[in-house]
């Protein structure tokens, strides 16, 4: 008759410590600071295993022996300035003072400072001044297919506050592309066909 093995819910100090490769002192020093909970069986004290790994995944500092990565869940709802450069385009050491500026939810693990994806995602909504690196490449393509009105004022050879009056009108449908309000061409060319009043100069965009 096949038993099947009873999976254990507990490992003993010394046996946490080696999988963290680490000495007696330090393996207390956890204890210590109650990141995952113990039990006490006889005269020996015991880590709880499920403690101990939902603590693992939530911490990038102590790495196991045996390769297995840490902080798997950390991970999945916090950032870390290195990954919030990498997101968006930006050198890590701009990264740290987009961070320092207070936009963020800051946890503070061991000394490593992360922010909250939460956080991040709620203040994306708020500000136009940054943009992720997928949305720049969305961005690139939309402003291919558009054009600012500085531009459109040097095309047709007038000043930009004619351009802004001309917008105001509602003559052209109008794209927000991170912090820039631009036109599309498709709709500037559809009313260049229906007017003659204004002209293109010379040396003037192609149509596309």
């Amino acid at each position: 008759m096949h038993i099947e093995k009873r999976q254990r819910k507990s490992m003993s100090v010394p046996e946490m410590g080696k999988m963290l490769g680490l000495g007696k002192t330090e393996s207390y020093y956890l204890i210590k600071k109650n990141y995952f909970k113990t039990i006490v069986v006889g005269k020996n004290m015991r880590v709880l295993i499920d403690s101990f790994e939902e603590w693992y995944a939530n911490q990038s500092w102590y790495k196991k022996i045996d390769g297995t990565p840490p902080g798997l869940a950390l991970k999945q709802r916090t950032l870390s300035a290195e990954e919030l450069g990498q997101l968006l385009g930006l050198a890590e050491a701009t990264a740290y003072e987009l961070i320092a500026k207070g936009n963020f939810e800051v946890i503070d693990l061991l000394g490593k400072r992360r922010i909250t994806k939460e956080s991040f995602e709620k203040w994306y909504e708020t500000q136009t001044f940054y943009r992720t690196v997928e949305d720049q490449e969305k961005d690139r393509i939309e402003m291919e297919s558009s054009l600012s009105m500085p531009e459109l004022a040097e095309m047709l050879g007038v000043h930009r506050n004619v351009i802004y009056y001309l917008v105001s009108k509602n003559l052209f449908e109008t794209v927000n592309i991170g912090r820039y309000k631009r036109i599309t061409k498709d709709s500037f060319y559809r009313w260049y066909d229906s007017q003659n009043r204004y002209q293109l100069v010379a040396n003037s965009i192609e149509r596309r």
